[in-house]
């Protein structure tokens, strides 16, 4: 009687688990780990971006309260639209007029909801089509720090654009060197210079997303241990661009051979927050394992051929969208892969089931 009464309370009236967070799930995650990126805005003083922000997330509601209404059947899902609003706000500059912001991500957003298809069969980003428009409305907004070519071709690139004054150095920024010299990287005979901190900590870009570097490393590793993106094509797309940045970079540069600095390409051009957020947005991506390796690859060897060595201000945006354009034909070759793989695997037992059938 007592094992009949343990096995009644382990019983659920649902009939479906998940294997991986929901949508809903995964939404809420993403807004809460963005939360604290809009938060380091109002605690920097950077007004004019949270404005810009708030704008964005505003005309990105109203887009999905105006496109439910016009389509019944269409889901509609705050998260998704705050988390959308965010997301293209901070990949605007702060020297973007807010009220552009705000009346091209509500246009846009519209017009890709019946473009490319409603949430669950769009197969382009709608954030990152929103800031190429904005970008192609004033371009000149999007003007961040250019590098000299003569620092390109330094070991440390991204080391002289601290020295140089291009990246503020933090207060803190000599304690915590100290403090990780002593007690982490002593410990492989290594040390690293004063800045390097800062550059993780806020890298003082106009561009909100390609800020708070650390916040980024931190948010991933939290939404990837939850399962709530998945961890190949990020793994993929940095190894190879930073491969590639280091190995092929001082070719194009003219610096040391198998020098190129990796920190500057993964911490100028966004390259973290756009990994995270937006390079694998709901239905743009592969499915399989071997796809979403493909997939990663090429976003990687497309960054570096967009991208380059780093400092990009857009540079990304159209690599997600060259890779949205691609994604259905290794969609397409995975399906057909998929299939061959099971007409291999279950054609022989069908084949043996019809024999004992005649028997």
């Amino acid at each position: 009687m007592k094992s009949i009464t343990a096995i009644s309370r382990r019983i659920s009236f649902r009939p479906y688990c998940y294997l991986s967070p929901s949508i809903a799930t995964s939404a809420v995650g993403m807004l809460v780990l963005l939360l604290p990126q809009v938060l380091m805005l109002l605690l920097t003083g950077s007004f004019n971006s949270a404005f810009i922000v708030s704008l964005t997330v505003l005309a990105a509601i109203l887009a999905d309260l105006i496109h439910s209404f016009f389509s019944p059947h269409f889901e509609r899902s705050w998260c998704v639209a705050l988390v959308q609003g965010i997301i293209i706000g901070l990949l605007l500059p702060s020297t973007y007029s807010p009220v552009a912001a705000f009346i091209i991500t509500f246009c846009t957003l519209m017009l890709s909801k019946y473009a490319f298809g409603g949430f669950s069969s769009a197969w382009v980003n709608p954030a990152a089509i929103t800031v190429a428009v904005a970008y192609f409305l004033d371009m000149t907004a999007f003007s961040i720090f250019q590098l000299d070519s003569s620092l390109l071709q330094t070991r440390n690139a991204a080391l002289s654009l601290i020295q140089e004054g291009a990246v503020k150095v933090n207060s803190f920024d000599a304690a915590v060197t100290a403090f990780l010299n002593k007690s982490v990287f002593s410990i492989f005979s290594l040390a690293i210079p004063e800045g390097y901190v800062s550059l993780f900590w806020d890298t003082c870009s106009i561009i909100p997303a390609f800020r708070f570097n650390f916040i980024t490393i931190v948010s991933s590793i939290v939404l990837i241990s939850l399962d709530i993106i998945d961890w190949v094509i990020p793994t993929c797309f940095v190894f190879t661009y930073a491969t590639l940045v280091r190995l092929v970079g001082p070719l194009v540069t003219g610096g040391l051979a198998l020098q190129g600095d990796m920190l500057l390409a993964l911490l100028t051009s966004g390259t973290l927050f756009s990994t995270l957020y937006v390079i694998q947005w709901y239905g743009t991506t592969p499915l399989t394992p071997g796809g979403k390796c493909i997939y990663g690859v090429i976003a990687g060897l497309l960054a570096f051929l967009i991208i380059g060595i780093g400092n990009s201000a857009v540079g990304y945006i159209f690599v997600v969208l060259a890779m949205n354009i691609l994604s259905p034909i290794i969609q397409a070759a995975e399906n057909r892969a998929v299939q061959a793989t099971l007409k291999k695997s279950l054609m022989p037992r069908l084949d043996a089931l019809k024999e004992v059938d005649n028997v």
